[in-house]
């Protein structure tokens, strides 16, 4: 009986180093140091959208199959009518104290807050519902660090779609600045 603890312990003792041997060399002969990589002469047609493929009108004029007709029935929405503003309101949270403050700023304009620097490239709204919505283009700067922390647009309505991720500040539009005369309209 004692031989049987003493043969049990050395196998479970020396299990580990036996899982070792041998390991995965054999699995890992790929060939993978034998592959050439060529790049794509600039002349080369890669295909595909946005890089000279295929259209939407190219491929609903693909031979018939039963996805055609789907394709057929897509549709393209007509985009509203904006207008440039001459600034916006931005409201600034600071996550970490629970601090909020709207910065009002004109195009071109930045302004801190905390340790980030909000600057307002562009303010649109649409030009039938003027407090409607607002889109704002900006670029967010933290202290410290070169590239921006966010840049682009963000909608008002839907600040979400196109958040900044920043562990510590958000920041999201409210509203275009309206000339008095539309927004009394």
């Amino acid at each position: 009986m004692r031989w049987v603890a003493v043969i049990g312990v050395a196998l479970i003792a020396t299990a580990p180093a036996f899982a070792q041997e041998g390991g995965f060399d054999d699995d890992l002969e790929t060939g993978l140091d034998q592959i050439t990589i060529q790049p794509l002469d600039e002349g080369d047609n890669v295909g595909g959208f946005g890089a000279g493929g295929l259209s939407l009108e190219d491929l609903q004029n693909l031979p018939n199959g039963d996805f055609q007709q789907e394709l057929r029935d897509i549709t393209t929405e007509i985009q509203e009518h904006v207008v440039s503003s001459s600034g916006a309101t931005v409201r600034a949270l600071d996550k970490l104290t629970g601090a909020v403050r709207d910065l009002t700023l004109e195009t071109g304009q930045s302004a801190s807050f905390g340790r980030i620097e909000v600057f307002l490239g562009d303010c649109r709204y649409p030009a039938d519902n003027p407090s409607g919505n607002a889109y704002a283009y900006l670029v967010v700067r933290a202290q410290g660090i070169e590239a921006p922390v966010f840049s682009g647009w963000m909608i008002a309505s839907s600040p979400a779609l196109n958040a900044m991720d920043h562990p510590r500040y958000d920041i999201w539009p409210l509203t275009c600045d309206i000339p008095t005369a539309q927004a009394q309209e």
